[in-house]
């Protein structure tokens, strides 16, 4: 196990200069290394916040629970002794198991941070393990003293029994800790085991975690605001601005119930606004001209971009489909929300959305 800079792209503040540290451990696959996997944007965005970020990566033959949280533990306790004045420590599945062990002992960390918390496999490969993600769980918690925990469950993770979150708080409310405890429990639009790795994550609860690391979380009405409102509404740069171009006449299944703009965002944390400018009959279908807005990535090289696209509205579904561009599709849902897919021109990666209407 060894323990190097979360993001190497980015120099240290210094213990002089940062809020302090804050080091993550990678989850376990059955298949590949995770030590070769991305540090989540969340962690990132903690750099970018002023904390300088650092990851304990490990083999997989070498992987252990117990000899990970000691790792971790002394990970933790060394940056401490470098002069660091807050630590937090943080860990996915896996990692995040050996990070609430690692935090056993008080003084080690100041705050810990466990997104999808699961070492004992999914339901669907093993399933005569898989409820020791709740039992083993409960009995790790039972053991903190008074570092404040942050527990981070998310929807449709196989790996996660259910339950958890009650649970989880009815434990560490009966330890009569003295610190204050933050759970966060299936948000909105952010599903699987391994949510706390997209855009989306970082967008919303990146700040929360760093103040939650930093102490300021004291009461309810600080817990009220942990999530981000990102993506409930356009940022700035990217509402639509009104033009008088109206649609053509159209059946109602069809483009007429397109009409306006339509706002949501990507699960990698860009934000998407379609508008529709016009729609055009003709024989093979309808021809739709419409402006694509795209909102700037978690990464630099990610910039927000608009481009004019020309698509077709036909068997109920409009796809964007030009040359050398990725592909849009887009079908609009019972709930009158429109479902989107961008595909890369490639065909090697594709992202779905969800867009609802714009006053």
């Amino acid at each position: 196990m060894w323990v190097e800079p979360a993001t190497p792209e980015r120099t240290p503040l210094g213990t002089a200069q940062a809020s302090g540290a804050v080091i993550w451990a990678h989850g376990l696959s059955m298949h590949d290394e995770d030590s070769r996997s991305p540090t989540p944007p969340y962690v990132k965005a903690l750099g970018e916040q002023g904390w300088d970020t650092f990851r304990l990566n490990r083999l997989r033959e070498a992987e252990s629970l117990s000899g990970t949280a000691s790792r971790l533990a002394r990970a933790a306790r060394d940056l401490r002794a470098q002069g660091y004045q807050r630590i937090g420590v943080a860990g996915q599945s896996f990692g995040a198991f050996a990070a609430l062990a690692a935090v056993a002992e008080d003084g080690v960390a100041d705050a810990v941070i466990a997104t999808a918390p699961a070492a004992y496999g999914s339901f669907s490969e093993s399933f005569e393990t898989w409820r020791a993600n709740a039992t083993e769980l409960y009995r790790l918690l039972g053991q903190i003293g008074d570092t404040p925990v942050m527990l981070v469950f998310f929807h449709g993770d196989s790996y996660d029994p259910g339950g958890r979150a009650d649970a989880s708080r009815a434990i560490l409310a009966a330890a009569e800790r003295r610190s204050r405890d933050l759970i966060i429990d299936q948000p909105a639009d952010l599903i699987g085991h391994s949510a706390a790795a997209s855009g989306l994550f970082a967008r919303r609860f990146a700040s929360c975690i760093g103040r939650f690391i930093a102490g300021s979380i004291r009461t309810d009405a600080d817990e009220e605001t942990c999530e981000s409102p990102w993506g409930r509404r356009p940022a700035a740069d990217r509402k639509p601005v009104r033009v008088g171009a109206t649609l053509a006449a159209a059946s109602p299944a069809a483009s007429f119930d397109l009409k306006g703009s339509w706002y949501g965002f990507y699960r990698n944390g860009r934000e998407v606004t379609l508008r529709i400018d016009s729609v055009t009959r003709e024989a093979e279908g309808e021809r739709v001209s419409a402006t694509y807005l795209l909102g700037a990535g978690l990464v630099p090289e990610e910039r927000a971009e608009s481009s004019r696209r020309n698509g077709r509205f036909t068997k109920g579904e409009l796809v964007f489909d030009e040359p050398d561009l990725n592909q849009l599709r887009y079908r609009l849902r019972p709930d009158g929300a429109l479902a989107g897919s961008w595909h890369s021109r490639d065909g090697a990666a594709a992202l779905d959305t969800v867009l609802r209407r714009l006053p």
